[in-house]
């Protein structure tokens, strides 16, 4: 599958880099290893 946005990271910034490109139109991955809301949400 091509993408045109990856997005690494599922922090507060990757999530809405992810979201703002999707309601561009651009075709996006989000990549987490972890779980969603970031370091500072999840473990700070």
């Amino acid at each position: 599958m091509d993408y045109d946005v990856i997005v690494l990271g599922a922090g507060t910034a990757g999530s809405n880099a992810a979201k703002t490109a999707v309601k561009m139109g651009a075709n996006t991955s989000l990549v987490e290893e972890d779980g969603f809301a970031g370091t500072c949400l999840a473990r700070g």
